[in-house]
């Protein structure tokens, strides 16, 4: 209907929705070419390089008692443009212990390996 010229404001009392919801399906179809709504929730591509997810570790590895939220402070002060969110830097520090505790789990349990040769 838009596309013939109808306007806005017609469009909307001859679907009865509201002048507002008319509005951001158009504005919606103009910036993606399509009127389905986006994604809600889903996974986020990972954001972090593995640079900082480097540094985050050295960062944990000097000081083992430091906070997630003080890690970010430091990488803010580091020069760090874009730092990765408390709660990513949470997660990644949870799951890189979780990773290291499999490790040592899946230790060799031979002569060599318990000798380490």
């Amino acid at each position: 209907m838009a596309a013939a010229g109808v306007r806005p404001c017609v469009i909307s009392r001859q679907l009865k929705v509201s002048h507002g919801c008319v509005s951001k399906i158009l504005n919606r179809y103009q910036e993606t070419g399509s009127i389905r709504p986006g994604v809600i929730g889903g996974n986020k591509t990972k954001s972090s390089s593995t640079g900082i997810e480097a540094r985050i570790e050295q960062i944990k590895k000097d000081n083992p008692t430091i906070m997630s939220c003080e890690i970010r402070n430091r990488l803010i002060k580091e020069g760090i443009s874009d730092p990765p969110s408390v709660a990513s830097i949470s997660r990644f520090l949870h799951n890189d212990a979780r990773r290291n505790e499999d490790a040592f789990n899946k230790r060799d349990y031979t002569i060599d390996g318990i000798l380490g040769g």
